[in-house]
């Protein structure tokens, strides 16, 4: 349940879910999306940079 809290915090204060400036549920949604794809993507590179630390 915190992690879920985490990430919804982190969508919120850094990607903008907060501030939506669309019309339309499914404008909405797909901004949501977009969001944390993006976020997905940013620990992704986190963890992947942090493992190519630990080899070298």
């Amino acid at each position: 349940r915190t992690s879920v809290e985490r990430c919804n915090g982190r969508l919120k204060e850094n990607l903008t879910t907060n501030d939506l400036h669309v019309c339309g549920i499914s404008k909405g949604t797909t901004h949501v999306y977009l969001n944390a794809i993006v976020l997905l993507a940013t620990a992704l590179a986190v963890k992947k940079t942090q493992a190519s630390k630990e080899v070298a």
